[in-house]
């Protein structure tokens, strides 16, 4: 009894310039790719053979081009070819994969391997809860589990969750039924909070859902508003023992999700980059956070906006301020072989500014993935970065060579702000700023999605 195993993830925003590369790829291919993923023991526990492919994440960027695309995909599948007996298949997706002049590459991977292995074989996947559910993945996968976190913590526990379901389906003899519910709203999604009502609630019950024996997994799929594609909305994705309960199920699901479509707000507040910037230099909080959503690279936007860093170096502000992960490899280059404290002049800018610090990036794995220089324009430190990146945890700035608790207000290009950096953050503030990950949805351009569209469009509905 045989299983593959295999990771294939970039979640796609169609509005940003950078097309993910292979160096921007974490990649790990035979038995190392179970130092991301933690399903092995699960498998063989069971008495399974396991058969290791790749491992490749990246960071959230341009759609992917074709040869990039293919490069990891045709790795994947030359496994599965070498296996075509394997009795059970579980990958680790991001769901919101947009390959251009192809659509999914979720969707065309899975209809390759189908082409592949016996119809007795089962295909598990793990999936982003902001995953662009596409309407024939039920044709071609058994079984999907969903994070049930947003922020997300959860990637161990769903990967868990779909490798017991393979299990579960493998020693049953069952072959579970998907149903694919699409929901017709696209909210912004860092309004969607699973901590937060409606949200919570509806996520326990799924939980209580899935301890019914003829459930398998019942998902809330989110969406991803940044792909402008078909497949862009919500969706509620049931997977059972019979056609009947999954869509039942699924379709009860979707009817209080839409329920709840009005009722979505920001928790922290939310205001223009001009009024961000003006509540963070009146704040009286020991440490406060502005985070840059339109130009937020864990959304796949390219880092390089410094409209933030001018409106505080127009500011004649006392406060010390830290504005982080700038991605301009040019200025990162000019000013390497400066000395830290030596004075050098930002064109740019048309300022003069003092190296402070030279430090490394972390990659989207943690790794370390290139320079970063840090420039004091007097109380006001601008961390660059020579290769996008995201300043989501302390070890981002520890690594800069900055120290993050020594600054009153801290800007990051980020949506909401990560779980690790909360503990240090006073007060929140959202920038609704303009790029290729603005959430303001009538901005966005979006022409490919199906209309209706809740809020682009005022309509009844019901599953």
């Amino acid at each position: 009894m045989k299983i593959i195993c295999a990771s294939f993830q970039c979640e796609s925003n169609s509005r940003a310039k950078t097309h993910p590369q292979k160096y921007d790829f974490e990649y790990f291919k035979g038995e190392d790719i179970f130092k991301k993923l933690v399903v092995k023991d699960v498998f063989e526990k069971a008495g399974y053979e396991v058969v290791p492919a790749i491992y490749a994440v990246a960071l959230p960027a341009g759609t992917v081009e074709k040869d990039i695309y293919f490069y990891y995909a045709e790795e994947i599948l030359e496994t599965v070819k070498e296996n075509s007996d394997a009795d059970g298949i579980y990958i680790f997706f991001h769901g919101s994969m947009e390959v251009e002049e192809i659509g999914s590459g979720e969707l065309y991977l899975l209809k390759e391997i189908r082409k592949i292995v016996s119809e007795k074989c089962v295909i598990s996947l793990t999936m982003d809860a902001h995953a662009n559910i596409t309407d024939e993945l039920c044709n071609y996968a058994n079984i999907v589990c969903g994070f049930k976190t947003v922020p997300h913590t959860d990637q161990a526990e769903s990967q868990l969750r779909a490798a017991n379901c393979l299990i579960k389906a493998l020693k049953s003899g069952e072959k579970p039924i998907m149903y694919i519910q699409r929901v017709p709203f696209l909210l912004k999604n860092d309004t969607l909070l699973t901590r937060e009502e409606p949200l919570k609630t509806l996520i326990e019950e799924t939980l209580c859902l899935e301890q019914q024996e003829s459930i398998y997994s019942a998902n809330l799929f989110l969406g991803h508003c940044w792909i402008d594609a078909p497949n862009t909305s919500a969706s509620t994705v049931v997977c059972a023992a019979n056609e009947e309960t999954a869509k039942s199920v699924a379709k009860n699901l979707a009817n209080k999700l839409w329920a709840t479509r009005k009722i979505y707000r920001f928790k922290i507040e939310a205001e223009s980059v001009e009024k961000s910037v003006e509540l963070a230099l009146m704040g009286k909080e020991n440490r406060i956070f502005v985070t840059d959503s339109g130009d937020n690279t864990t959304a796949g936007a390219e880092g390089e906006s410094t409209e933030m860093l001018e409106l505080f170096l127009k500011s004649n502000t006392e406060k010390r301020i830290c504005v982080a992960g700038i991605t301009d490899p040019e200025l990162v280059e000019a000013f390497w072989d400066k000395k830290d404290g030596e004075e050098v002049f930002v064109n740019k800018f048309g300022k003069k500014a003092t190296v402070k610090s030279h430090g490394n990036i972390l990659g989207w794995g943690k790794e370390l993935i290139g320079r970063s220089l840090c420039l004091s324009f007097g109380n006001i430190d601008a961390v660059f970065a020579e290769k996008r990146c995201a300043f989501i945890e302390k070890r981002n700035f520890d690594e800069a060579r900055v120290d993050l608790l020594s600054y009153e207000v801290v800007t990051v290009k980020l949506g909401y702000l990560f779980q690790e950096l909360k503990p240090f953050a006073d007060r929140e503030i959202f920038a609704l700023s303009m790029g290729a990950s603005c959430v303001e949805l009538e901005k966005l351009g979006l022409k490919k999605i199906i209309r209706p569209m809740y809020p682009l469009d005022e309509f009844e509905w019901e599953a």
